[in-house]
């Protein structure tokens, strides 16, 4: 009789894992839709468009006077709106004086979890432009789930004040809050 309960209890775990595998690719993915009603809970304001040739998803947002763009990647094209394991947050600056691959470097050895890129001005050959980036992967493995997004963007956007803070005070702006800037 226990042999019996146990084949039973065995055949059942198996019926909802393989009735689940199906699914696995969506547990751990989010839309654009999700990260849109998160943003604007918070008082964002966001634009959504999708990206040539691949059709995934992307989200705008501004905070605090810094302009973010949300990339998603490895979608399932078949169902709309997509889901997808990768997304990106990205913060692009322009900068008033050329930054240094050494600032830049140091930058990129104290912030976590991102990293920050230098853009050469192709009329100038100076690096006037700025990148910071961070991967959200919800993939099976990952450590973000949708659930805590919320939490991953807050920290990506304070590192940003900080290096925002940096570049203005490099070139003599101060440190003012910008006025009309949702503050997180």
């Amino acid at each position: 009789m226990p042999r019996a309960v146990i084949g039973a209890g065995a055949g059942a775990v198996a019926a909802v894992l393989s009735a689940t595998a199906g699914q696995a690719a969506d547990f751990n993915s989010v839309t654009a839709p999700t990260v849109v009603e998160m943003l604007e809970s918070q008082g964002l304001p966001v634009i959504t468009g999708y990206r040539k040739p691949s059709g995934d998803p992307y989200v705008r947002t501004r905070a605090s006077g810094i302009d973010y763009t949300i990339l998603f990647y490895k979608c399932r094209k078949a169902r709309r709106p997509r889901p997808c394991q990768h997304i990106m947050y990205m913060a692009r600056y322009t900068l008033a004086r050329p930054m240094s691959f050494r600032l830049m470097n140091e930058w990129n050895r104290r912030a976590h979890f991102q990293r920050g890129y230098l853009v050469r001005d192709k009329a100038t050959g100076l690096w006037t432009r700025a990148r910071l980036e961070m991967d959200v992967i919800l993939a099976e493995r990952g450590w973000v789930r949708a659930k805590t997004l919320l939490p991953s963007f807050i920290v990506f956007h304070r590192t940003n004040r900080r290096f925002y803070d940096l570049i203005r005070s490099r070139s003599g702006e101060g440190r003012e809050r910008i006025p009309g800037a949702k503050e997180l």
